[in-house]
């Protein structure tokens, strides 16, 4: 476990501890797809998983770079992304110490804020600031739990508190937010799409 983490991904992993998993795909992901709001461009998914979401967006032409500090996670998305004639990019590492090559047009994030320490939060958020070019897009689920649970390794992203976190001096907020999604932890994701300043 590196330093910047208080759960031990790779334990649970092991252990099938996995609740925050998706069997699917994140509705969001879908309709930002649908719409158009989400079209190829080279992109970074933080703290992927084993989400198939990146072998989605290599599918679809995107130039997709995973990072996670689980070789579990990574392991799976080798096994997906391998062999393919997709452009991608996998790394194992821990996010804090992690540099990107060059900025990033866009950075799907599912949740991994959520899945970190709160206090952990400003830093991340200027660690999405670096990865992303200005007028970059990130497509955020914040996890709207309303309570810390028992279970799950995540913490409520109050929305009054993102706004706070990603302050408009950085960041575009949309006019209005789209309808929640359902996780299967039976709580829901606040889909939203900011933009960098």
């Amino acid at each position: 476990m590196v330093a910047t983490q208080a759960t031990d991904w790779e334990r649970r992993y092991r252990e099938g501890a996995t609740g925050w998993e998706r069997p699917g795909i994140n509705p969001a992901f879908i309709a930002w797809r649908s719409d158009g709001t989400l079209t190829p461009c080279r992109i970074l998914v933080p703290g992927c998983g084993r989400s198939v979401e990146p072998l989605l967006l290599a599918e679809a032409g995107f130039d997709v770079t995973v990072v996670d500090s689980a070789p579990s996670a990574i392991a799976a998305q080798q096994g997906r992304l391998s062999g393919l004639h997709v452009r991608a990019h996998v790394e194992l590492g821990d996010l804090f110490a992690w540099e990107a090559p060059a900025p990033f047009d866009a950075v799907y994030d599912q949740t991994c804020l959520g899945a970190l320490a709160p206090d952990l939060w400003p830093a991340y958020t200027g660690r999405l600031q670096r990865w992303l070019r200005p007028s970059g897009r990130l497509f955020a689920m914040f996890m709207q739990i309303g309570r810390e649970t028992a279970g799950l390794p995540f913490h409520h992203c109050d929305l009054a508190s993102m706004r706070t976190l990603f302050g408009d001096t950085a960041w575009q907020w949309p006019p209005s937010l789209p309808a929640q999604v359902p996780h299967p932890s039976g709580f829901t994701e606040q889909p939203v799409v900011l933009t960098r300043r």
